[in-house]
């Protein structure tokens, strides 16, 4: 199973695999419904063709909820499997996700390795960190509703459980806006070197459809708009935004660039001011994430607006000048109920000691120093590891950095500074070389698995690891 449980005990005895196998919903939990509805038609897809290993009966799994059960995590759960069947006691309706999601690798591996039973066992299981993360880049190359529904159904195999939902950079801003409809009719295009125009946006329902499907697995959505930095895409629809005004494109390349929101014009903070709060209402989850990363300082050291805000504001330099920036883009977050993560560039100057840093520089060893030295919150995703649009080998695909599979297995939490503050892990996909749903899951799986499974479990079994996700198969 992966990623492995914390504790398994085996009884000694059979389970034969039944024809049927179905979950019945809680009463007290009716919002599980679908969720186990999604688990009972899966356990016939894994037997479809197999029918020849079901010698049980039509056997219902008992979920039982018991919020005094002994647990030192809130998603704690244990599985019971006996001959006569399979019950599950959680505290949540995460726990009852997260033990369902364990019963149907457990038949996948028994159909898979041509057995006709589950061995009889108690698993008790819980989570190390409570974010584990997944990031989707849709702005380099554009992925509708149905390959992000795919890619949630991963996550749920992963137990994986925030998706980082990167939706504006230089290269395209991919919402419709209904307060600034040029970000959609101008900023969600480019028109690329051989004339066509590529890009796409999507609608508010179709955002409801992805958030309504990530709740019912249980994942938290956080999305993220890149600011001030990575912005062309909106200065291509509001060129007045920028320090020097002129006619911007929605970029073609990859990079860092020089034109960037200009801070020191209050018409940009008060545009920021009316997006956040359309977009606030359209995402409802708990967490808005605002980028902060690679923003040069070229421009604003030309421009007189940003120069007179270092005096206004009694601020060092320009780096403080982003500092006073990103605090002022908490400010209005934080009136909306949102907690605001931010990539770890925005420690380099002094930040609000709320912001989650995303921590992605090198091996992030520096940046958990800084975080701890702020007293800032963390994610470890950092790009010598982390990053899955790098190649996994010599000879795969992928870009020319290396972090193999074994790299990204071996990342350890507690070896970073400020360990208390690190709220879990993240692996990051972007996608200037990920061109179609099929280049997506290559690069994606199974790194994200070995990611999965160090955020769950603290205790490392690489041999295990490599051999339990031999006999699960490919599960994309």
């Amino acid at each position: 199973m992966i990623p492995r449980p914390r504790e398994i005990q085996n009884l000694g005895g059979k389970m034969l695999l039944p024809k049927r196998l179905d979950a019945v919903c809680p009463e007290a939990m009716p919002s599980l419904a679908a969720y186990i509805q999604r688990f009972n038609e899966g356990y016939q897809r894994i037997v479809d063709g197999s029918t020849e290993l079901m010698q049980g009966e039509s056997i219902s799994i008992k979920l039982n909820l018991m919020p005094r059960i002994a647990a030192s995590h809130k998603d704690m759960h244990m599985i019971m499997i006996d001959e006569g069947g399979i019950t599950v006691a959680a505290k949540s309706e995460n726990g009852f996700r997260y033990a369902l999601t364990t019963i149907t690798q457990l038949c996948k591996i028994a159909v898979n390795t041509g057995k006709d039973h589950l061995e009889t066992a108690r698993i008790i299981d819980y989570p190390a960190y409570d974010y584990r993360g997944l990031h989707l880049d849709v702005s380099r190359h554009f992925f509708g509703v149905e390959t992000v529904k795919r890619y949630l159904d991963y996550m749920d195999k992963a137990k994986l459980n925030h998706l980082h939902w990167h939706l504006s950079d230089d290269q395209g801003w991919r919402i419709k806006s209904h307060k600034f409809l040029l970000l959609h009719e101008v900023g969600a295009y480019r028109n690329q070197a051989d004339g066509t125009r590529y890009g796409g946006y999507y609608s508010h329902d179709e955002i409801r459809q992805v958030l309504d499907y990530a709740e019912m697995l249980g994942i938290e959505v956080i999305p993220e708009i890149d600011l001030p930095g990575h912005t062309l895409a909106i200065l291509a629809a509001y060129p007045e935004l920028a320090c020097f005004p002129c006619e911007f494109e929605v970029e073609t390349r990859w990079g860092i660039f020089d034109d960037i929101l200009c801070v020191g014009k209050p018409e940009t903070i008060d545009f920021l001011r009316e997006l956040l709060d359309e977009l606030c209402e359209l995402f409802p989850g708990k967490y808005f994430h605002i980028g902060g990363d690679e923003a040069p300082k070229t421009r604003w050291k030309e421009c007189e607006l940003c120069t007179a805000m270092l005096d206004k504001h009694e601020l060092s330099d320009y780096e403080a000048l982003q500092g006073w920036f990103t605090n002022e883009m908490v400010k209005i977050l934080r009136e909306k109920g949102k907690e605001v993560l931010a990539w770890d560039e925005v420690l380099d100057s002094p930040v609000d000691s709320s912001i989650i840093a995303l921590a992605w520089r090198g091996d992030a060893k520096d940046s958990a120093k800084l975080a701890n030295k702020n007293g800032n919150r963390y994610v470890l995703c950092p790009n010598s590891i982390t990053y899955l649009d790098w190649s996994a080998g010599e000879g795969e695909p992928g870009r020319k950095e290396i972090s193999t599979l074994e790299n990204v297995y071996n990342i350890d939490p507690q070896s970073y500074e400020g360990a208390h503050l690190c709220l879990g892990l993240q692996a990051n996909l972007w996608t200037e070389h990920i061109t179609d749903e099929e280049r997506l899951f290559t690069m994606l799986h199974p790194r994200a698995m070995a990611l999965a499974e160090r955020a769950w479990n603290p205790e490392p079994d690489y041999d295990g690891f490599l051999k339990r996700l031999k006999l699960l198969g490919d599960i994309r």
